[in-house]
């Protein structure tokens, strides 16, 4: 399956190929898919292996079930729009418990109380 074809889903960890804006080359990054609408991007939050002691910073518990190599947090606040022809492949889905602990978390950051 080509890339571009590709559907992200909810919850579900990609490698992303992240290309140098000065120099020849890429390295690849984990995100951690948020929304696709279908089209050739998708929003997604970065994956890193240290956390930035934000209140906005979830720990990914189970990290070896969501196929990543070191211990990593997701920064639900910072969201980026990926194109999916970036995609160099699909890790995994979060564990049940991360998925309810994201929502949660994306609840805390974004929904509105009224």
């Amino acid at each position: 399956m080509s890339n571009c074809s590709m559907t992200p889903r909810f919850g579900e960890v990609v490698l992303i190929r992240m290309q140098f804006h000065q120099a020849a080359g890429a390295k690849v990054r984990p995100a951690l898919v948020l929304l696709d609408t279908g089209d050739d991007d998708f929003v997604a939050a970065p994956i890193r292996p240290q956390a930035r002691h934000s209140d906005y910073d979830l720990v990914i518990k189970d990290w070896r079930f969501a196929g990543l190599n070191v211990p990593s947090y997701v920064r639900v606040h910072k969201r980026t729009v990926l194109a999916k022809v970036d995609i160099a492949r699909s890790l995994a889905q979060l564990s049940e418990s991360d998925h309810e602990a994201l929502v949660t978390l994306l609840c805390r950051a974004y929904c509105r109380k009224t």
